[in-house]
C-alpha cells in the first residue's frame, strides 16, 4: 500500500496533528491516575501512561523520519497497534482510559492511505482486541460482551468516516492538480498566440526578415525564459547559413567570454554530417544533450554553441529550407518535455511561414524588377540598336547599287549586308527573350519552332518535342532556365552540327526533373572543346550549376551529340501558377 498525492502533499502536517492528539489522549489515562485508580492498580496505571508518554515523546522528537519512514513502510502501524491493545488490556480493556489514545493508529491509516487504510487497521485492531477479550474470559476476568462489540464497531466506523474526507482530498489534490496543469497549458498557448499574433503583425507591416528574427528571438527568451537563442538564414546558392542573431538573456552563462557571432558568420552544410546538418537536411529537430559539436567547423562552434544541451529547429516553408533557430544553454539536468518540444515547434513553423513569405515577397520583386529592367532594355534595343541595323542595311543595299559595276566592292557589301541581317535576326530573338513572359508548355514549343525558322528558315530539320502532363507546375524560374539551354541547344546544332533532327524530352520523377537534348549532326570531340571559343556550352552549364542540377555533354564524331541534364524537382508557388502564353 502507497501512500496516496494528497497525503504526499501536506503528510508532515497531518503526521504532526496525530502526535498532538496523541498527547490530547492522554489525558484521560492522567485523570484516572490522578482521581480514580484504586491503590493496587496504581502501579499498573503508571507504567502504562510512562509507555505511552514515552512512546508518544519519542514520536515527537522523530517525526520527519518517521513519518518518511511510516508512509515507505505502512506496516509500522501494525507494531503502534500491538502497544495501543497492550495498553488497552493492560487497563481494563472494555473500561480502559486508553481508548482514544488506541485510535491514533486507525486515524492515522485513515489519513495517509484513505478508506482501505482506516478499515484494514481497523480489522486488524479488532484481532488484537478479539484476543486480548479472549484472555479475559480465560483468566476469569470480568468482562462486557456489549461494550466490546460497541467498541470494535467504533473501530470500523472511524477508519472508514475519516477515510472518506481523506479519498474526497486526494481527488480535489487531483482535480487541483489536472486544473493547474491545464492552466499552465493555457498560459503556454496564451503566450505562443501573443508571440505569433507579433509575428503576423510584423509580417503585414514589415518587409525586413531582421526585424522578424529579432520577435522571435524576443519571444523565445524574453517571453518563454531560454537562456540563449540563435537564428541564422538559408543562402541557396552557397547551401550554407548566414544572416546571424543572437540573444541571451540574465540566465546565459559565459557569454561575455566566449566568441560572437557575427551576422556574415557561415556555416557549409555542404558535405557535413555534423547535427546542424542533419537537422536542416532531414528538416528534422533535433536535441543534443552530450555537448556533441553541432558543425565541423571548431571556430565557428565556439561562436554557436556555448552549451552542452542544445536544440536545433530547422525552419521551412513548404518544406523548403528558410533558415534554424538553435535554443543553447538549456539545463543539463533534464530534457525538454513533449509539451515544450510542441511550443517551440509551433512557433518554428510559424517563424519558417513568415521569414519564407518575407523572403519570397523579396525574391519576386527582385524578379519583377529584373523583368521590368529587361524589358526596358528590350524596348531601347528595338527603339535604337534595331533601327540603326535596319538603315545600315538600308544604306548597304543602296551602295550595292549605286557600285554595281565594281564587283569587288559588290561582294564585299553583299557580304557586310548578310552580316547585318544576321544581326538583325539576333537582336530580334534577344528582344524576344528578353520578355518576362512565363514559359509554359505551349510557350516552350511556340518558342523554340520560332527560333528553328528563324536561325534556319531555309533548312529542313525536323523538330521533336515531349514535354510531361506536370511541366507547368514545376517552378517558374526552372522552365524558364530549362528552355534557355535547350535555345542555346538548338542555336549550337544549327550553326554547327548539319543535323536533320533535334530531339528534347522533358520527364521527372519524384525528386528530379530530366531534360535530353540529342541531335544526329556531325559531333564533336569534347575535350577538344575551348570554353572561351564555345561561350554557348557554358553559359548552359552555369545555367543548370545555378539550379543546383548536374549537365552532362557526350559527343563523338558521326555520332551526334547528346546532352543529358538532372535538376532538383521544385514545385511552383501558388502565383507561380498563373502562366502567361507568349
Amino acid at each position: 500500500m502507497t501512500g496516496p498525492t494528497f497525503v504526499q502533499y501536506e503528510q508532515k502536517l497531518t503526521f504532526r496533528l496525530l502526535v498532538g492528539y496523541r498527547w490530547v489522549s492522554l489525558l484521560p489515562p492522567l485523570l484516572d491516575l490522578l482521581i480514580f485508580s484504586p491503590p493496587q492498580a496504581l502501579s499498573r496505571m503508571v507504567l502504562s501512561l510512562l509507555v505511552a508518554a514515552g512512546l508518544t515523546l519519542g514520536l515527537t522528537l522523530a517525526v520527519t523520519p518517521l513519518n518518511r519512514r511510516l508512509m515507505q513502510h505502512p506496516w509500522l502501524l501494525g507494531i503502534d497497534l500491538v502497544i495501543s491493545i497492550g495498553l488497552v488490556w493492560a487497563t481494563g480493556l472494555e473500561q480502559s482510559p486508553y481508548y482514544p489514545y488506541s485510535l491514533a493508529p486507525i486515524l492515522a491509516a485513515a489519513f495517509f492511505f484513505g478508506i482501505r487504510g482506516g478499515v484494514t487497521a481497523a480489522a486488524f485492531y479488532s484481532l488484537l482486541y478479539g484476543l486480548a477479550w479472549l484472555i479475559n474470559m480465560v483468566l476469569a476476568a470480568p468482562v462486557n460482551l456489549s461494550g466490546a462489540l460497541t467498541q470494535v464497531m467504533s473501530f470500523f466506523l472511524i477508519g472508514a468516516i475519516f477515510g472518506y474526507p481523506t479519498r474526497l482530498l486526494q481527488q480535489l489534490y487531483q482535480a487541483h492538480t489536472e486544473l493547474t496543469a491545464k492552466n499552465d497549458e493555457l498560459s503556454t498557448r496564451n503566450r505562443d498566440l501573443d508571440l505569433l499574433r507579433e509575428l503576423s503583425l510584423v509580417m503585414q507591416s514589415s518587409v525586413d526578415p531582421a526585424e522578424m528574427q529579432e520577435i522571435v528571438l524576443q519571444g523565445l527568451v524574453e517571453k518563454m525564459g531560454y537562456p540563449r537563442a540563435v537564428i541564422g538564414l538559408y543562402d541557396r546558392p552557397l547551401d550554407a547559413l548566414t544572416g546571424w542573431l543572437v540573444l541571451a538573456g540574465n540566465t546565459a552563462t559565459n557569454g561575455n567570454a566566449a566568441p560572437k557571432l557575427a551576422h556574415t558568420d557561415v556555416a557549409s552544410l555542404k558535405a557535413e554530417s555534423g547535427p546542424l546538418a542533419r537537422a536542416l537536411k532531414g528538416r528534422l529537430t533535433l536535441e543534443i544533450t552530450d555537448g556533441e559539436a553541432p558543425t565541423h567547423d571548431d571556430a565557428l562552434n565556439r561562436r554557436l554553441i556555448l552549451g552542452s544541451h542544445y536544440l536545433i529547429l530547422p525552419l521551412s516553408l513548404r518544406n523548403e529550407l528558410v533558415g534554424v533557430i538553435v535554443i543553447d544553454q538549456l539545463s543539463p539536468e533534464r530534457r525538454l518535455s513533449a509539451a515544450e518540444r510542441h511550443s517551440l515547434n509551433h512557433l518554428a513553423m510559424h517563424a519558417g511561414v513568415a521569414l519564407g513569405s518575407v523572403r519570397l515577397c523579396i525574391d519576386r520583386a527582385r524578379i519583377a524588377a529584373v523583368a521590368a529592367e529587361r524589358h526596358r532594355m528590350a524596348t531601347d534595343l528595338h527603339d535604337q540598336v534595331s533601327q540603326a541595323l535596319y538603315g545600315l542595311a538600308y544604306g548597304l543595299d543602296a551602295a550595292k547599287q549605286l557600285l554595281a559595276h565594281e564587283p569587288k566592292l559588290q561582294q564585299l557589301l553583299a557580304n557586310l549586308h548578310q552580316t547585318a541581317a544576321e544581326a538583325q535576326t539576333q537582336l530580334r530573338q534577344i528582344i524576344f527573350d528578353s520578355k518576362p513572359d512565363e514559359i509554359t508548355a505551349a510557350a516552350f514549343v511556340a518558342g523554340l519552332h520560332r527560333n528553328l525558322r528563324a536561325l534556319s528558315p531555309l533548312k529542313a530539320m525536323a523538330l521533336r518535342l515531349d514535354l510531361p502532363g506536370d511541366f507547368d507546375h514545376w517552378q517558374a524560374g526552372t522552365r524558364r532556365q530549362l528552355y534557355r539551354v535547350t535555345q542555346e541547344a538548338l542555336a549550337n546544332t544549327v550553326k554547327h552540327a548539319n543535323a536533320r533532327q533535334f530531339i528534347v524530352k522533358l520527364s521527372q520523377d519524384a525528386h528530379d526533373i530530366e531534360l535530353r537534348i540529342a541531335d544526329d549532326g556531325e559531333g564533336f570531340d569534347p575535350t577538344q572543346v575551348d570554353s572561351s571559343q564555345h561561350l554557348g556550352l557554358q553559359s548552359m552549364a552555369e545555367r543548370i550549376r545555378a539550379l543546383d542540377g548536374a549537365f552532362e555533354l557526350n559527343s563523338a564524331f558521326g555520332e551526334g551529340t547528346l546532352i543529358i541534364i538532372r535538376v532538383p524537382l521544385a514545385l511552383a508557388e501558388p502565383a507561380d501558377e498563373v502562366a502567361v502564353v507568349a
